[in-house]
């Protein structure tokens, strides 16, 4: 959950966004994930994460960020890969 907070100056001025944390079976249920996965991905560097005390902690933005991430890594160079293929010597 995402909460919008004032600086203390009665709402007035710069504003900071707070994300609370979930933990592992929620951000797995979110990138639809065994739970053992996504924390063996935290443990591997591989998401960003946070292990407090004996449970990971993730922040679906980073998640949904990592996603996309994921997502647009398939269509950086599709195209020029298969047209290197094309113009190979047979």
């Amino acid at each position: 959950m995402a909460i919008v907070m004032g600086n203390g100056n009665g709402g007035n001025g710069n504003q900071y966004l707070h994300e609370d944390a979930v933990d592992s079976q929620t951000a797995a249920a979110f990138l639809g994930i065994h739970y053992k996965t996504i924390e063996r991905m935290a443990r591997m560097g591989q998401l960003s994460a946070t292990k407090p005390g004996k449970s990971w902690q993730f922040l679906l933005s980073l998640l949904s960020e990592w996603r996309k991430e994921q997502m647009n890594s398939n269509l950086k160079h599709p195209l020029n890969n298969h047209e290197q293929k094309e113009n190979e010597p047979k």
